[in-house]
């Protein structure tokens, strides 16, 4: 039941009058009556007996005033209170690179709408069904990542696009500044551990380069992939933008190659029962306006 049907009640119960309680509550007396109507149907009881112009109530009335009077106010407010604390921790859920993209622009949305929020961050796990079911049962808000099929309970907006680049440490001790796969020395690569399966059609464009050429090091992060790039011999296939923002900390240069670069599509994910939330959709709209500015 609506707890807001016993807020009406009360109202005519105090006022006597579905006109006086519509004043009392700032809604129209149309509001009050289908209310009013709603709530006899889930009791069995008309509540209430016109007598002149007043409404008397009757015994069942009078006991569920007397049985919620002390009661509905605190209720009230303690759910109000309860939503106002789950409103200000929102949880999102996205490999290290997205968030990098991410958390900036939830950041600056909140700000603009002034809200007091915590931003939870979750990593994303390398088995790409768990965050769904995590996403499925509502323990994440949001879920940032590459493009996957969506379930009949999911929603997705394409955000934007990424494209890669192959890149080694400045110092490289044979690489110049391009890299012919079949012609040079075949360079030791660093890959990405996960089985999210986009990330698998990417390696499909090189397949000989992923399955000849030696692993150095397998990382959940490119951070920890750049990491190792900066100090060894090793090459890496990552995306442009991530480059870009980090190429000076970790000290690498992008190649010419003869490799495909692949590219691929970044979305936000959430479930359809939270498409008819206000904040979330405004959210949703403000990151893909803003996706390609960061």
């Amino acid at each position: 039941m609506d707890l807001n049907l016993l807020v009406y009640f009360h109202a005519v119960y105090q006022t006597g009058s579905v006109k006086h309680a519509a004043s009392f509550l700032n809604c129209s007396s149309p509001n009050v009556s289908q209310s009013l109507q709603k709530l006899r149907e889930i009791i069995g009881d008309p509540l209430f007996i016109r007598d002149g112009q007043q409404l008397s109530a009757t015994t069942v009335a009078a006991r569920l005033y007397d049985e919620t009077k002390d009661n509905i106010h605190e209720l009230l407010y303690s759910i109000e209170n309860l939503s106002e604390k789950i409103q200000r921790k929102l949880v999102i859920e996205c490999m290290p690179y997205f968030s990098i993209k991410i958390t900036p622009l939830i950041t600056l949305f909140l700000q603009s709408k002034n809200i007091d929020c915590e931003i939870v961050q979750m990593s994303h796990t390398t088995v790409e069904s768990v965050f769904w079911e995590r996403l499925s049962l509502k323990k994440v808000d949001l879920v940032f990542g590459m493009k996957v099929d969506l379930e009949g309970s999911k929603m997705g907006y394409r955000l934007g696009s990424d494209t890669c680049v192959l890149v080694c440490r400045k110092n490289h001790p044979r690489i110049v500044d391009s890299y012919i796969y079949g012609s040079d020395v075949t360079e030791s690569i660093t890959k990405i551990h996960s089985d999210i399966s986009e990330l698998h059609k990417m390696r499909s464009l090189n397949n000989d380069y992923f399955q000849n050429s030696p692993c150095s090091l397998q990382a959940k992060s490119l951070l920890a992939i750049c990491s190792h790039i900066s100090v060894s011999d090793s090459i890496a296939i990552i995306p442009s933008s991530f480059y870009e923002k980090f190429k000076e900390v970790f000290n690498l240069k992008s190649l010419k190659t003869n490799l495909q670069m692949p590219d691929f599509d970044e979305y936000m994910y959430f479930n359809k029962a939270s498409s008819d939330k206000v904040l979330y959709l405004e959210l949703y709209r403000y990151v893909q306006d803003n996706y390609d500015k960061v």
